[in-house]
């Protein structure tokens, strides 16, 4: 087991530990407790300070920390105006308590399928900020033990985390809310593992969401099962593990061929439907708007941009912009 960071330094100072603790708050006026001048000391020789927590105490520390959680619920990842920034947030708890955990950029991409609810996660570098912890630049956050994703030949009645092969997309469809009569989008599928399928449908998947393509390899988290199908709302996820291809290019901009959508990417052509396509620029139909002039404003907007895109065959996944 590791020494408490004063053992360290002792062992690391000699008998020179007090006079330097002494030399230090004397530095500060004599306003300096004992245990921040051993801080301020061990800071100096790169021994780290940092204590692990339980979640209960977190909260009152005003120093850097650790700790263990579970991961109990993963929100949709949020992406500010440029595209250079994004942010998402994680319901955690442990034996002690829960609280949320805020990632930022880099740290971020973790929750793009390095992680999944009910996994359990080791975090360094931790701090507290308006009430959530938040992870330091020179922080760490790590998977430390996986959770279990059933097949669909396991599946029973109840919210579960379901892992398998999309075998059959069918596209986003339109539909009308029952209560407010507002146009809102579904995406049927159907999705296979351990030797059965089930049918699966997406209410109103969010602006980030993933585009479902057949033979791609997925995680649906939060997924309802009831009647002998999944349904999925807004606060599930669906996290992809098939290996998309990765390309970057020079966005040319939308065309539109009938009913279908032609996006040119890259030096490169794809074909989708018009709701997909909607799906894929994060645009929402307007009312009265029609969905070809949103889309035709937004490649205006877009054209000549460098982008980040993934496609598997002949269907585009998705596509990043450059700020």
């Amino acid at each position: 087991m590791e020494q408490p960071a004063e053992q360290r330094l002792a062992a690391l100072l000699g008998n020179s530990l007090e006079a330097k603790v002494k030399e230090k708050t004397d530095a500060f006026g004599g306003l300096l407790t004992r245990e921040a001048a051993v801080q301020l000391l061990c800071q100096e020789n790169g021994i780290s300070t940092e204590r692990k927590l339980p979640l209960s105490e977190a909260r009152a520390s005003l120093l850097p920390f650790s700790f263990s959680a579970r991961v109990d619920r993963i929100f949709p990842i949020q992406q500010f105006p440029g595209g250079t920034m994004r942010t998402v947030r994680l319901h955690i708890s442990d034996k002690s308590g829960e609280a949320t955990l805020v990632l930022w950029n880099e740290q971020a991409k973790i929750a793009q399928g390095g992680i999944f609810a009910g996994d359990g996660i080791e975090c360094s570098g931790a701090y507290v900020r308006a009430g959530e912890v938040a992870i330091g630049r020179n922080g760490n956050i790590a998977r430390a033990g996986a959770s279990k994703a059933l097949s669909v030949s396991e599946l029973k009645e109840g919210l579960c985390n379901v892992q398998g092969t999309v075998e059959k997309a069918e596209g986003a469809r339109s539909y009308a809310d029952k209560r407010s009569g507002e146009k809102k989008q579904m995406v049927p599928f159907t999705i296979c593992s351990g030797g059965k399928c089930c049918r699966a449908v997406w209410w109103s998947p969010g602006a980030d969401a993933l585009r479902l393509c057949a033979g791609g390899q997925v995680v649906l988290e939060g997924a309802a099962f009831r009647e002998g199908e999944l349904h999925l709302n807004s606060f599930s996820r669906v996290v992809a593990q098939g290996a998309a291809r990765g390309k970057s290019g020079e966005f040319q901009g939308i065309s539109f061929d009938g009913f279908d959508a032609v996006i040119e990417i890259g030096g490169e052509k794809f074909r989708t439907g018009i709701d997909d396509a909607l799906l894929l620029f994060r645009l929402a139909p307007g009312s009265g708007v029609l969905p070809q002039t949103l889309l035709s404003i937004k490649s205006n907007a877009l054209a000549g941009k460098q982008a980040s895109y993934s496609a598997e065959g002949s269907k585009l996944v998705s596509i990043e912009f450059e700020s």
